[in-house]
């Protein structure tokens, strides 16, 4: 019997899919065409078919990754109504992508401008940190948020959530984040919320490794 080959959509698919996972491990300038090939089982022009070079494939990933995320990311917002639960969405999304899809998070973290030929916006010009940004910055309206400049608060709370995805993919963060991440989303939340004057709040600890303790991994890596 004879066999018939894959559909386009299934190996445009599946070069996608084993492509993002080698860039994320050996860094985009590692991987070469034949390495794409040997892995995802398809050809050397069937990559150059769908993508026409490994530049615009770089560019494609990255395009989808962050297209998927602001899709999920957009449709959680649907029923929240304060700053602090929308933002609560992202970080909640963020959390489980780095546990259910490591390549997909380590693409968002890790795939950098430098690697990109192509003219790509930065991370934080993207759809989903510009919807943040909003959040932020209706927020700040609201009172729920300190008063300060939009895009400084913006990265002071995903930076809390972005630092404990990296940490988790690099095996720093033993948890899963699903399991933690409550106590780190109120840490992400105290370092921007409007603090009543005669109170004050002190931010959760205990989640993340004291930096004697990073060093001390990094070294006997």
């Amino acid at each position: 019997m004879a066999t018939t080959s894959p559909k386009p959509q299934v190996k445009h698919d599946q070069i996608v899919k084993v492509a993002r996972s080698l860039f994320v491990k050996n860094g985009v300038h590692h991987v070469s065409i034949p390495m794409i090939v040997k892995a995802s089982g398809t050809s050397t022009g069937a990559i150059y078919h769908h993508f026409g070079s490994k530049e615009n494939l770089v560019s494609f990933i990255r395009k989808q990754t962050l297209d998927d995320f602001y899709q999920e990311f957009d449709h959680r917002l649907a029923d929240k109504k304060t700053a602090q639960e929308k933002l609560a969405v992202f970080a909640q999304l963020i959390f489980e992508i780095t546990e259910n899809d490591p390549d997909m998070m380590g693409y968002m973290l890790f795939i950098n401008q430098g690697d990109l030929k192509s003219v790509e916006p930065p991370l934080c010009f993207t759809d989903p940190f510009r919807r943040v940004q909003a959040i932020v910055r209706k927020g700040i309206d609201d009172g729920e948020i300190k008063p300060g400049e939009v895009y400084i608060l913006g990265a002071a709370y995903t930076g809390v959530i972005l630092r404990a995805a990296e940490l988790r993919l690099i095996c720093v963060l033993e948890q899963p984040l699903t399991q933690i991440g409550d106590l780190i989303i109120e840490n992400a939340w105290a370092a921007i919320r409007n603090f009543p004057k005669d109170g004050e709040v002190t931010p959760a600890k205990g989640v993340f490794p004291k930096q004697n303790d990073l060093d001390n991994r990094r070294l006997s890596m």
